[in-house]
């Protein structure tokens, strides 16, 4: 039995995949790859999850939403999918958490003829099923060895995947080596004056994660503050949210002050989307090298706080703690986000001060979606939220950002 290792990591409506495991040979599938006979191929990236979804084809059929995932050792097929093909079985892995003792089994299946639109570029492979699609609004995820004979940019700022023939020369500028265990790719980062390695996750939608005991050996503009836990479908992990004071370095790209996660029970530093969506970043695995490119971008990604549009206004609208912002949209309705989420939900009011939250249709909230609690001062001005779940609890009070 080959052993396994995958992570599936949850929060507020954001899941990440993340694995870590020694390199598994797939020894009974095919590996004929077709080379693409032009020098480069570019991939659509839909980054509206902040995770790189391509479309990929299945012996023929599709497309169907696939996560490109770095941080993963293994592809991974949704069971419904898996079914609607019947694929053959040909073995079971386990399932589990770094830092958890539990596992759940996971059959893999061989699967012909996976490939993406408009290109030559096609493979056999092996996946594991999981019930994906009850987690996250994919099919699937492609593990980024899958790309291996190829020299792979992936360009966050410009939502694409490009594919070429060469080879990184290491003695370019921003051009780094990393460690290439079991499909991921690790390396030596510095946060904030200390070394330490680190995973590059393209399946993280969040930010950077740290072990918890990291805590006493950094400084933060603000003590950590509780935040919702990660759970995954065997464990789960208590965290605290808060702003580096210092900055992460990755290759010679330098961010400063980010806002990381600390994760308790959590074994290594896991690298997302809040830190490299700016980058642009090229992978050779086959000589184990990688370059980093950060890239001036015009147009933030974060929500325009728009507290007044037309004659509409909302003593709501504003910045709240933890990067919670409300505003109202461009159709004249009050909406809630919290980065790095993927979508703003629309907020409608129950009571005085006290509203709802809605999730569009067609998408998934595996997780409970709470309501929002406005607080005032004596001057009956808009002072906080706090966010109310079903039983009872309060997650807050988010303090209102004055300008």
């Amino acid at each position: 039995m080959k052993k396994l290792i995958t992570t599936i990591f949850a929060s507020f409506m954001l899941f990440s995949g993340s694995c870590q495991d020694k390199k598994v040979e797939l020894a009974n599938s095919k590996q004929q790859i077709i080379k693409q006979r032009v020098q480069e191929v570019n991939i659509p990236l839909d980054m509206t999850t902040h995770r790189p979804i391509i479309d990929v084809m299945i012996n023929g059929k599709g497309p169907y939403k696939f996560i490109f995932d770095t941080g993963s050792t293994t592809h991974i097929i949704d069971e419904s999918l898996n079914e609607e093909f019947g694929f053959k079985v040909v073995g079971e892995d386990p399932l589990r958490t770094p830092g958890a003792e539990n596992s759940l089994a996971s059959k893999r299946v061989a699967i012909p003829k996976v490939s993406f639109p408009g290109t030559n570029i096609s493979k056999d492979v092996e996946m594991n099923v999981i019930a994906i699609r009850s987690m996250l609004p994919v099919d699937g995820i492609i593990g980024g060895f899958f790309l291996e004979d190829y020299l792979v940019t992936m360009d966050y700022p410009a939502s694409k995947l490009t594919l070429s023939l060469g080879k990184l020369d290491k003695n370019d500028t921003g051009v780094f080596p990393f460690i290439q265990d079991a499909r991921t790719l690790n390396l030596t980062i510095d946060v904030a004056g200390n070394e330490i390695e680190a995973h590059l996750d393209s399946g993280n939608p969040l930010t950077m994660t740290l072990p918890y005991s990291l805590i006493d050996k950094l400084s933060f503009k603000e003590a950590p503050q509780k935040g919702l836990p990660m759970r995954t479908p065997v464990a789960s992990f208590e965290t605290w949210e808060a702003q580096l004071l210092g900055s992460v370095t990755i290759g010679n790209a330098v961010i400063k002050d980010p806002k990381v996660r600390l994760a308790e029970g959590y074994e290594y530093v896991n690298v997302g989307y809040g830190v490299i969506n700016k980058l642009r970043i090229t992978i050779d695995r086959k000589n184990s090298l990688i370059k980093f490119e950060e890239v001036s971008m015009a147009n933030s990604d974060s929500p325009k706080v728009l507290e007044q549009i037309g004659s509409q206004t909302s003593p709501y609208a504003g910045t709240y703690e933890g990067d919670r912002k409300v505003w109202v949209n461009e159709a004249g309705k009050l909406v809630y986000q919290r980065t790095p989420a993927p979508i703003a939900l629309e907020m409608v009011q129950i009571e005085p001060d006290f509203f709802e939250m809605k999730v569009p249709e067609g998408v998934r909230a595996p997780q409970e979606i709470p309501k929002v609690l406005f607080m005032r001062n004596e001057a009956n001005t808009v002072v906080g939220l706090t966010l109310v779940y079903k039983d009872g609890r309060k997650d807050g009070p988010y303090k209102k950002q004055v300008n």
